[in-house]
């Protein structure tokens, strides 16, 4: 495992140099808060999203997301929107649980989705690693080892997108960083 809060500074000052319009970056979470969130959710983060959360994770306004910084234009929740839709998943879980206990709708476990109900990435906090689900299929594990492989692997793909490579997976369009 890598130094997330590195790859997460690389990748925002990347967007700061190619992109200054592309996301709204959100400030740091308090760890008060961060602990307070675990109580709520009755999990216990694992090093990598704590240090992430308290390098960019307090959400204030209404969405609470860093917008479009992960490929498909994908948004990464802040402490408290990550928290609210914990809870939403997890009652739609309990209300009609999933019929094979290997592959819920959601599971207990799981933090950090980013920007949809029905499609997107999750954190386990029992490995670490990021899955991905979506509406109707089973969910997918293993998909990045951590936060530190999914932003250093963004990273890639941004410092490809600037040098003009061939084939690339996006573009900076009027300052926004934009995934195709």
């Amino acid at each position: 495992m890598g130094d997330v809060q590195l790859a997460w500074q690389r990748l925002v000052d990347w967007l700061e140099t190619n992109a200054p319009t592309a996301s709204s970056i959100l400030a740091p979470a308090p760890p008060a808060a961060i602990t307070a969130a675990e109580e709520r959710m009755c999990v216990v983060f694992p090093v990598e999203p704590r240090t992430w959360l308290q390098a960019s994770g307090a959400d204030n306004d209404p969405e609470g997301v860093t917008e479009g910084v992960v490929p498909g234009n994908r948004d990464l929740r802040g402490l408290a929107a990550m928290e609210r839709t914990y809870h939403f998943k997890m009652e739609i879980e309990r209300d009609d649980p999933s019929h094979d206990p290997e592959f819920p709708f959601w599971h207990e476990q799981w933090i950090i989705s980013d920007d949809d109900a029905c499609y997107g990435k999750f954190l386990d906090a029992r490995s670490g690693q990021i899955g991905s689900f979506g509406d109707g299929d089973a969910p997918s594990f293993g998909v990045h080892e951590s936060l530190t492989v999914l932003f250093s692997e963004t990273l890639v793909l941004m410092e490809q997108i600037s040098a003009g490579a061939q084939g690339t997976t996006g573009r900076v369009q009027g300052g926004r960083l934009i995934w195709d």
